[in-house]
């Protein structure tokens, strides 16, 4: 197989992984990654609870490490993220699920502490990486129809600090830190059949921003298809078309497979090897043709490259485009037949 990212380039895309601390550590990993991937995402090394784990004072060595690596093979980094409701240090935020309440500040931060940090933590990751990052996933995951707010947002820390213009601050700061840096919304789940309420609650987040000036540039669909959930075509056409008549770049920025279920075309799980790898390969395909259609997807990104490192492992033994020991699987193919039969675009 030729480089996937090399293949991408033919067309004006580039391809991607998300990538951990072994990425750099495990010479088979790390020389996989360096053939197949143009850019990578940070995964957990810029997470907050990663950089700042036991207060409000930096770590940055995994990132640092991660980012001198990427530059040494000449491939980008895409900054993830500057502001989740989810994954933040005990410091800051109780890790409640229960509703109404979805966690509570930490003792003794207050409201105007924690606005503070919030504000500082955006500056200085930002500035910091500074001409080295060039694009950041500024806000993950702001929809979540479950916590029962009419404009469908989720309901945690940051909704509970600064309301809903929480999303446009993080945006504005960003780009006073870099202005030249392309700023990207991550959402779950807006590929789900079923899930159009939430695709139209995102499109009004997103127009509400474009109304007020905010500088937002693209998208992420993080795109962590399930099989047994399904996937709707005229739902994503019908996204996708919305965002490309907003001019707004989009990646598909998470992309990996969960096929064990017993609904829609999930697969018993202990299923065959070689049953999972092509069912899954024909499930993703039709979505990646869908996606690609349109010239305001620039750029594909797994979830991790090799199967016994994503984070479905456990129950989904098969859901990334490699398996455990760097060998291509029939998902590998099928991204890379996509990617051939794009309609070639400008370059970004």
């Amino acid at each position: 197989m030729n480089s996937l990212h090399a293949t991408a380039q033919t067309r004006g895309l580039t391809f991607g992984a998300a990538a951990g601390p072994r990425t750099i550590t495990e010479p088979e990993l790390c020389a996989l990654v360096k053939q197949h991937c143009g850019i990578i995402t940070t995964d957990i090394a810029l997470k907050w609870n990663t950089v700042c784990p036991s207060g409000p004072s930096y770590d940055w060595t995994q990132a640092d490490n991660m980012i001198a690596w990427a530059e040494a093979a000449n491939i980008k980094v895409k900054g993830h993220p500057l502001v989740w409701n989810e994954f933040n240090p005990t410091w800051l935020w109780t890790d409640s699920k229960t509703a109404p309440d979805f966690g509570e500040l930490t003792s003794p931060m207050t409201v105007d502490e924690a606005k503070r940090v919030f504000d500082q933590h955006i500056t200085e990751t930002i500035e910091r990486f500074s001409g080295r990052i060039h694009i950041w996933d500024v806000v993950n995951e702001p929809i979540e129809l479950a916590h029962g707010r009419d404009d469908g947002m989720r309901a945690k820390l940051w909704m509970k600090v600064w309301g809903p213009d929480y999303v446009a601050r993080a945006f504005v700061r960003a780009h006073a830190a870099d202005p030249h840096a392309k700023l990207f919304m991550n959402e779950q789940s807006l590929e789900k059949f079923n899930n159009e309420k939430a695709r139209v609650k995102f499109l009004a987040l997103i127009d509400r921003l474009l109304d007020a000036g905010v500088p937002i540039h693209g998208v992420g669909l993080e795109s962590h298809l399930i099989m047994w959930a399904m996937v709707t075509h005229e739902g994503i056409m019908w996204l996708l078309n919305e965002l490309h008549k907003r001019g707004l770049e989009v990646h598909i920025s998470e992309l990996d497979v969960a096929h064990v279920g017993d609904s829609g075309q999930g697969l018993p799980a202990g299923t065959d090897p070689a049953t999972v790898d092509a069912a899954v390969a024909s499930f993703v395909g039709s979505y990646l043709d869908d996606v690609l259609s349109f010239p305001n997807v620039t750029t594909v990104i797994t979830w991790q490259l090799i199967d016994k490192y994503s984070w479905l492992y456990n129950s989904n033994p098969r859901p990334l485009p490699f398996d455990d020991c760097c060998q291509q699987k029939a998902f590998a193919r099928e991204i890379e037949r996509a990617l051939i039969s794009a309609r070639p675009r400008a370059r970004r």
